[in-house]
């Protein structure tokens, strides 16, 4: 139990309670046990943590691009373009933030086009290995694959319809390997990262999709 004793503006602590006085009403204050401190407990190690780390540095200037294969399902083809930015870094630990544009192409479903934005964190296991993973939201944009729309009119006759697609909330978790060849220019670093991603709606609910990310990306400037 936490209470103030608070006349006109100023608090007193007494150590065991607080309470209001406004004039002359007293007004014990209860506070939800647990409550609030439990929420902010839950943001202290991740704000905190770098700051135990050696050798940590602000890099405003550190940004990437690259490039992967993207394969939904495991198997339908697709690719990725990627712009990323380090917005924390130690000699251990890097906060990143990416943005992503690609596409990909299950034969006889459907094409899907999406952008998304990406936050994560990239931990060094061992040298120039790394354990890296993301929460990203984004917009897809999917199509019919192989075939064409058709729609049935108010006296049943079907008729041909153009597709201009259906909009969905793509929300994602992603996690993987990467390995940096820090001795070549641009310090290229390889990744795998399979990665969950939801189809939001779909069918008038929504579709769980998993797909796997190949590829690398490379230091812009010095």
């Amino acid at each position: 139990m936490i209470s103030f004793y608070l006349y006109k503006r100023t608090i007193i602590w007494t150590g065991k309670n607080f309470a209001h006085f406004e004039g002359m009403i007293f007004l014990p204050v209860r506070q939800k046990k647990n409550f609030m401190a439990g929420k902010i407990l839950l943001f202290i190690p991740w704000l905190l943590a770098p700051q135990f780390l050696p050798g940590q540095s602000i890099s405003s200037n550190s940004a990437r691009m690259g490039a992967s294969y993207f394969s939904e399902g495991g198997l339908n083809p697709g690719f990725i373009l990627t712009y990323e930015r380090s917005l924390l870094t130690s000699h251990r630990f890097e906060i990143v933030a990416a943005a992503k544009g690609g596409a990909y192409f299950h034969y006889q479903n459907q094409t899907g086009i999406f952008l998304m934005i990406q936050s994560g964190q990239r931990i060094r296991l061992y040298r120039s290995l790394f354990f890296e993973h993301y929460l990203g939201i984004g917009y897809l944009h999917t199509f019919l694959n192989g075939g064409d729309a058709y729609y049935v009119d108010s006296i049943g006759k079907i008729h041909k319809s153009y597709d201009t697609g259906n909009p969905h909330f793509m929300p994602s978790i992603s996690f993987g390997l990467s390995y940096v060849m820090q001795e070549l220019k641009g310090q290229p670093r390889l990744f795998i990262k399979p990665i969950i991603f939801w189809q939001i709606p779909f069918n008038e609910t929504s579709l769980v999709q998993y797909g796997l990310e190949i590829g690398g990306i490379i230091k812009l400037g010095p």
